[in-house]
């Protein structure tokens, strides 16, 4: 894209041709980032033009507000969604979270997030229905800000600095936002440290959603069982390296646990424990076993490997709309040892720069 502080003048028959020409589009059409919509944005935020959300070292490059603003406009943010699109950026851009090889491997990694709190309800965010899909306008256009910024400011792009064997739809969007859950569990931002009031954005590098159905067992170990075995699969990389994970519970499976008395702390030690597999399950799937690698893949002393590295790896988020009994299972693309989730506070309007 053009400098930051510039501009270019293009006509209103030929400015989105040229756009996708000079591949500043993720191959849908845009909005026109204008000299107004990009200040409007910034008022909204409390954010100069020229402050810095973050850098990716390896790549020599920052990002600044301004453009943060021109890719959220492109993206098709209001204003009032960019608060939420600046904490996720920022989480993107934490040291922790790895960026450059997120954005850079051939596992073809998506920009998963995590929203929890008032923000859901402010910005009128889908958390039942499709939860996980098309229709609503701050779940798709913050999710989209990000993989914008990725390829016009960092270079993530196909040839260049994306080099996605495959990818998945997740890479265009894939913003989740959590539905609070029912009493007694308290909602995911708590579990993380932060206040009930606060909203925060958590962001990972993951594939795609796996949708997981289970409409006849109520019994909870009957649910969280059918949630390991998605979990368990030897086709998906981290497993039996120790990664990370988003488990999203539907309400049927939600309610079930709740009132069978499970806390958030067993269900995620009891799917941490369930999900663990033995070197002969992955081998029977064609998976060979890694040695001399940076992975270590070996077995502890139940003789078992690890999906996830720990019940803490686990991210718990209650979404979805009511039906048969569904939930979904998000796994990560890589193991800890590249790349970790990353939480940010989300700002209120005019509050500037997201803190840590």
């Amino acid at each position: 894209m053009p400098d930051a502080l510039n501009t270019i003048d293009l006509d209103d028959a030929g400015w989105l041709e040229e756009f996708h020409h000079r591949g500043w589009t993720d191959g849908l059409p845009v909005v026109a980032p204008t000299p107004a919509r990009v200040e409007a944005m910034l008022a909204h935020a409390g954010l100069g033009a020229g402050e810095i959300l973050g850098t990716i070292a390896a790549r020599s490059r920052s990002l600044s507000a301004q453009q943060a603003a021109a890719n959220a406009v492109m993206a098709g943010c209001a204003p009032e969604h960019f608060p939420l699109a600046t904490a996720a950026l920022a989480a993107m851009l934490d040291p922790a979270f790895n960026a450059h090889t997120v954005m850079t491997s051939t596992g073809g990694a998506a920009f998963c997030l995590l929203v929890s709190g008032p923000v859901t309800r402010q910005l009128d965010m889908a958390t039942r229905h499709n939860a996980l899909g098309p229709g609503n306008r701050a779940n798709a256009a913050v999710g989209r800000t990000l993989r914008l910024v990725a390829r016009n400011v960092f270079g993530a792009r196909t040839g260049e600095m994306d080099a996605s064997s495959i990818g998945h739809p997740g890479k265009f969007t894939l913003c989740l936002a959590e539905d609070e859950p029912p009493e007694p569990w308290k909602p995911l931002r708590t579990e993380l440290g932060y206040d009930i009031e606060d909203s925060t954005v958590t962001i990972l590098g993951t594939e795609g959603p796996r949708q997981v159905a289970n409409v006849l067992n109520p019994s909870p170990e009957g649910i969280l069982t059918t949630m390991a075995a998605a979990m368990r699969c030897p086709a998906t990389y981290p497993v039996g390296k120790g990664g990370q994970a988003v488990t999203v519970l539907g309400p049927e499976h939600a309610a079930a646990l709740i009132e069978a008395g499970w806390t958030r702390a067993r269900v995620r030690e009891f799917l941490a424990n369930a999900s663990r597999v033995t070197p002969a399950e992955i081998e029977a799937a064609g998976v060979f076993l890694e040695t001399d690698t940076q992975h270590d893949m070996t077995p502890g002393p139940d003789g078992r490997l690890p999906v996830v590295r720990g019940p803490e790896d686990l991210f718990l988020v209650t979404a979805g709309g009511h039906g048969a009994g569904w939930s979904a299972y998000i796994p990560v693309w890589a193991p800890t040892l590249h790349s970790l989730a990353v939480t940010r506070r989300v700002p209120a309007p005019g509050e500037g720069l997201p803190a840590q």
